[in-house]
């Protein structure tokens, strides 16, 4: 749901920053990594694998609006 009240107002790069999403995907990547070496449940390497998933749609979540909002910053500017 917050990918999608992000999309609705556009702000994610207001609400979230870079260094936390990066720890945050860092982290699910280190438990996919381990539920993979150690033999996990197949149910835990697959919700491994949707949270990493999750992180990378709201990385470029982050980037996409990160230089949309430039972009119209800078349109605003030269008007």
């Amino acid at each position: 749901s917050q990918i999608y009240v992000a999309c609705q107002n556009g702000r994610v790069d207001q609400a979230l920053s870079l260094g936390f999403l990066l720890c945050w995907i860092a982290g699910d990547l280190t438990n996919f990594v381990g539920c993979y070496l150690t033999n996990q449940l197949p149910i835990q390497i697959v919700t491994a694998v949707f949270y990493v998933n999750m992180d990378i749609i709201m990385i470029s979540q982050f980037v996409y609006y990160k230089l949309k909002n430039q972009k119209m910053t800078k349109c605003k500017v030269f008007q």
